[in-house]
C-alpha cells in the first residue's frame, strides 16, 4: 500500500519518553485491514513502546483500536441487529448512559422526550455518533443541547499509561440536572493468540430487571450469566486472555453494565449511574449526579 504522509507531533505527559501523538488518514493506521477495526476516516493515534490507540473525532471521539503489546483487544459486534453506531469500539455516552424507560426524563416537572432506539428506549446519550472537535493531544469536546433540557459541553481525553490508557468523560452543563455519563468499551473475547477471555466479576448486588428488561428499581443478589445487567462491583473488574494478556479495568463509579450475550464480544461499560436511574430513586446517586467519569485499562503481558 502507497504510503501516505502523517503528520507528527510530541505529546508531552505521556508516560514514556517515546510516546507520541499524531493525527493520521485511515490508510495510514496499521489495523485498519482488521475488519473489526471500523474507523470513519481522519484518526488520531497516540502510541508509546507498549500501547498504541487509535480515536476517531468523526465517530463519537471512540476509541477504534487498542493496541497492548501488540494484542488488539477492542472489537465490534457482529449481530447484525445491533445499531453500527453503537457496535464497535469503545465509545461515551453522555449526557446519560443506557436506557431511559420510553425516553421520557422528567426535570422540574416538566417532560422532555428523547430520541428513541429500536427498542422504543433512549439510548447511550448523544454524542456517541457525533463529531467531536479536536483540541489536540488527544482531548476532545462537543457541545450539546435540545433535546436534552439543559444545554453543555462534554469533555474527552485520553491518555497514555506506561501498561495502557486513562480515559476521562465529563459534562459540564452548569446545573446540578439529572445526568449520567459512561464509556461502553467492546472487548473481543478471542484474541490473536491464546485461550478466549473469562471476566469473574466481584459483585455485591445486581440491579434488578423486569420483564421489559429494564430496572425496577431494586437491587438483588447476582445470578448467573449471561448477562445485559448492570452490578455495583466491590473491586475492579479484570479480563483474563489465557496465554495472551490480563487487563484490568479501574474506574471512578463502581457501576458497571456487563453485556456478555454476544459470542465474540464482551462489554464491560463504567457509568456513573445505573439505567434509567433518573426514574428509580433508590438507584440514584446521594448528594446530586456525578458530572465525570474515568477509566484506566491496564495491561500484563502473560
Amino acid at each position: 500500500m502507497p504510503q501516505q504522509s502523517c503528520s507528527s507531533r510530541s505529546r508531552p505527559g505521556c508516560a514514556t519518553r517515546s510516546a507520541t501523538s499524531r493525527r493520521s488518514s485511515a490508510a495510514c493506521s496499521r489495523r485498519v485491514s482488521d475488519p473489526l477495526v471500523q474507523t470513519g476516516g481522519v484518526t488520531d493515534v497516540l502510541e508509546n513502546d507498549r500501547v498504541r490507540a487509535v480515536i476517531d473525532p468523526g465517530r463519537g471521539a471512540r476509541l477504534v483500536s487498542l493496541e497492548l503489546d501488540g494484542h488488539e483487544v477492542l472489537g465490534r459486534a457482529t449481530d447484525p441487529s445491533v445499531d453500527p453506531a453503537i457496535a464497535d469500539g469503545c465509545f461515551p455516552m453522555v449526557p446519560w448512559a443506557g436506557r431511559i424507560r420510553d425516553g421520557v426524563l422528567l426535570v422540574g416537572g416538566a417532560e422532555h422526550q428523547l430520541p428513541l432506539a429500536d427498542d422504543g428506549n433512549a439510548l447511550h446519550g448523544l454524542a456517541h455518533a457525533a463529531a467531536w472537535q479536536s483540541l489536540g493531544e488527544g482531548a476532545y469536546e462537543l457541545a450539546i443541547g435540545p433535546p436534552w433540557p439543559t444545554e453543555g459541553v462534554a469533555t474527552l481525553t485520553y491518555a497514555l499509561l506506561d501498561d495502557g490508557l486513562r480515559i476521562e468523560l465529563s459534562w459540564d452543563d452548569d446545573s446540578e440536572s439529572p445526568c449520567s455519563v459512561g464509556l461502553h468499551p467492546w472487548f473481543r473475547r478471542q484474541l490473536d493468540v491464546g485461550e478466549p477471555a473469562v471476566w469473574p466479576l466481584d459483585a455485591g448486588a445486581m440491579v434488578e430487571r423486569g420483564n421489559d428488561g429494564l430496572p425496577t428499581g431494586r437491587l438483588t443478589a447476582p445470578h448467573p450469566g449471561p448477562w445485559d445487567d448492570c452490578f455495583r462491583l466491590s473491586s475492579a473488574p479484570v479480563i483474563t486472555w489465557p496465554g495472551a494478556l490480563e487487563l484490568t479495568l479501574s474506574a471512578s463509579t463502581p457501576w458497571w453494565v456487563v453485556y456478555d450475550v454476544p459470542e465474540t464480544t464482551v462489554c464491560l461499560e463504567p457509568q456513573t449511574a445505573p439505567p434509567d436511574a433518573f426514574g428509580h430513586p433508590g438507584l440514584q446517586p446521594t448528594g446530586g449526579w456525578p458530572r465525570g467519569v474515568w477509566l484506566e485499562l491496564r495491561g500484563r503481558a502473560l
